[in-house]
């Protein structure tokens, strides 16, 4: 094998690696986006959920008697 070849792959395997490793760091990326987007929702879900209780105790506590 002549010496422009070795080269020729060393440069082909460190450009897949290079890929490799962008796709990778891409798909990592996508994750964590999901992630922080499906805490959000649970947090607003929670933060609704705790608003309508705090709206029915309130309610509750108008109507006649009531302790």
């Amino acid at each position: 094998m002549d010496v422009w070849q070795i080269v020729l792959y060393g440069f082909a395997a460190l450009w897949a690696l290079r890929s490799l490793a962008g796709l990778m760091t891409a798909h990592r990326r996508k994750l964590q986006r999901a992630i922080e987007e499906r805490d959000e929702a649970i947090r607003q879900e929670q933060a609704r959920l705790e608003a309508e209780a705090a709206a029915a105790a309130k309610r509750k506590s108008r109507r006649k008697g009531a302790a």
